[in-house]
């Protein structure tokens, strides 16, 4: 083919991967009869309405029509293309990706191309782990680890590094044969008075890893005797520093130790979201491996699509720090999930507690005090309505009416409108409104506008325009192969026929007569148009729809069908160029005897050939 990657090898991975176990790593999976159902992965809603179907390998949900196989829904959630989506899902299934030398060349360049950060971004923890653990110069490091009560299983276990003074990182990657604008585009080098050298010096690193354990980033600790000699030279230096975004790391979408405490989630009924990379370490430490992370940024409606699949049902609950910080942030976490209609908990420290201290003294009442206090944690209206208004009867009324904006606001954004209204209903008890009188504050705010490449655009990909005729004609020719030899051959269907970039699918099929619907779907074509391959699943498992609910085929006679659209379509064409020619002949009539009676006899024949057509 002449596509990036064979159908033999996408074949292979779909066959290795089963969907029903890579759709549990979004939603809970309820068994009913052969079938699974769930909470849509794609939308909010509270009855599941996502039917999984394991001897087709196919998702459809019922209720916002997303339908697909594991590469769509690894690729939508994911959002990445096809090529990243087939790799992903090979190292889930420990296979070997071989491409084709026929690929598109700037594809295979740009493949290469993240490839090879992929393997350098995975040397260079590698390096620096030598660094920690074999080096006199990962003495410090080691001795805050020791101090700071994590032992060296659980620092291995999460690959920890120490980054050396120095630009050592740079000169061994050049020496491996890695270019400075690859070092530069993974940000573990910058550009220092003309001259290329290490991003991180002198720091405890944290690799961060997406879903699935390939390290993507760092998060740099300052090790406590440097951190006071920057405060004494008066140097302005951060306690953490972490990787800037770069073409495999976005800091807005990955969570922290997501890809361990993925299973342990699912078990424990719960995900809990602490506030960086020590305290999950200390909770492995202590044997709670459901911890994850938000690290340098605040919590983002990615982080919460992210909680809401690893908690697969369970509770969300957010940790916080008891002091200013940590209840500012706290509101700001509560307020994105609950606008993204994802239910939380917060549970606040004790001021001038740290949760890494506390789990890792490793005491039988030490996990007792962090048990109470995560059992302690409020759900999110709550923990909103308490600490924007401690003390609601003291209000007055301009103050009552300022904390419920501030909460409409929050909640404005949530399409479920049951959820909303009972939201309302929640705040006008608490404050003591009158909560028809919210509803209607709420209706009248305007509406949030989304800013492009904002985090809270999460809207599905729109299907492409097409018409009914069109539709109906590539529909009937995708599902039915066999259809199209008589149909290109004898029937006068030709890809021309349709407007871009359908006419493009015509072509395919007109080109892959064996080939079914499912091969269209995942073909380079239809990724190339996520539009378009929305359709084409949607002719797919409208189908099988169809045909389960009739207990038969869903097309009767689907050559009659496909017959009497292409007639339609031919017919519509003929109208149409018609038209085009009668437009032409007034045009040319008045200069230009001669070529009016040539554009009359192009007309005669095209009704007369036409006619023919007719007769057949």
């Amino acid at each position: 083919m002449g596509g990036f990657l064979g159908e033999d090898q996408i074949r292979r991975i779909k066959e290795a991967v089963d969907l029903v176990d890579v759709m549990a790593d979004y939603t809970t999976l309820q068994r009913a009869g052969s079938q699974f159902k769930a909470l849509c992965p794609f939308h909010q809603e509270r009855t599941p309405s996502c039917v999984i179907y394991p001897d087709d390998q196919q998702y459809h949900c019922f209720s916002c029509g997303e339908h697909g196989d594991v590469i769509s829904l690894i690729s939508q959630k994911e959002n990445l293309s096809f090529v990243d989506t087939m790799e992903l899902l090979a190292r889930r299934a420990g296979i070997e990706l071989v491409y084709e030398q026929r690929a598109r060349g700037n594809e295979q360049l740009r493949r290469s191309q993240r490839q090879a950060l992929l393997e350098l971004m995975d040397r260079a923890v590698s390096f620096y782990e030598r660094y920690l653990w074999e080096r006199d110069e990962g003495a410090e490091a080691r001795a805050y680890l020791a101090q700071r009560g994590l032992g060296e299983e659980v620092c291995r276990a999460f690959r920890l590094g120490f980054a050396p003074s120095g630009d050592r990182l740079v000169a061994v990657a050049k020496r491996q044969g890695y270019q400075a604008h690859q070092l530069l585009e993974a940000d573990l080098a910058v550009e220092r008075y003309g001259r290329l050298a290490d991003r991180f010096r002198e720091r405890l690193l944290f690799p961060i890893c997406d879903r699935f354990g390939q390290p993507l980033a760092f998060s740099g600790r300052l090790l406590p005797a440097a951190e006071r000699a920057a405060k004494e030279a008066g140097r302005g230096v951060g306690k953490y520093v972490n990787s800037t975004d770069t073409p495999l790391y976005h800091k807005g979408s990955v969570v922290f130790n997501l890809h361990r405490a993925r299973t342990s989630c699912r078990q424990a009924g719960a995900v809990i979201v602490m506030e960086g990379p020590t305290d999950v370490m200390a909770a492995a430490q202590a044997g709670c491996h459901h911890c994850v992370a938000v690290l340098g940024t605040a919590m983002t409606p990615r982080h919460a699509q992210h909680l809401r699949s690893i908690a697969g049902g369970g509770r969300i609950i957010l940790l916080f720090d008891g002091d200013r910080a940590g209840r500012d942030n706290s509101l700001k976490a509560v307020s994105t999930m609950l606008a993204e209609g994802i239910a939380s908990h917060a549970a606040m420290l004790p001021e001038g507690a740290d949760p890494a201290e506390l789990l890792a003294a490793g005491t039988s009442e030490a996990l007792t005090r962090f048990e109470s206090i995560i059992a302690g944690a409020r759900p999110d209206m709550q923990h909103l309505l308490t600490s924007l208004a401690p003390r609601p009867l003291e209000l007055d009324a301009r103050q009552g009416l300022a904390v419920a904006d501030r909460l409409l606001a929050i909640i404005q954004p949530i399409s479920d409108l049951d959820l909303r209204q009972g939201l309302v209903q929640e705040i006008a008890d608490y404050l003591g409104h009158d909560p028809l009188r919210l509803a209607n504050r709420l209706k009248q705010r305007p509406p949030r506008r989304t800013r492009r490449g904002d985090d809270n655009n999460t809207e599905a990909t729109p299907q492409l325009p097409i018409d009914l005729q069109i539709d109906t004609v590539l529909r009937l020719l995708a599902l039915h192969p066999q259809l199209r030899a008589p149909a290109f051959d004898d029937w006068g269907c030709e890809p021309s026929l349709f407007p871009h970039p359908w006419h493009e699918v015509a072509t395919w099929m007109l080109v892959n007569p064996n080939a079914d619907i499912k091969t269209l779907a995942i073909s380079e074509l239809a990724m190339s148009h996520p539009g378009m391959r929305q359709t084409i699943q949607g002719w797919l498992v409208d189908h099988a729809v169809a045909a389960r609910l009739a207990e038969q085929h869903s097309d009767d006679n689907p050559a009659k069908a496909l017959r009497t659209a292409i007639d339609a379509l031919l017919e519509r064409e003929s109208i149409r160029q018609a038209r085009h020619d009668r437009q032409l002949l007034r045009q040319h009539a008045g200069d230009d005897p001669e070529a009016a009676a040539l554009f009359k006899q192009a007309l005669e024949k095209r009704k007369a050939r036409n006619a023919n057509l007719d007769d057949e």
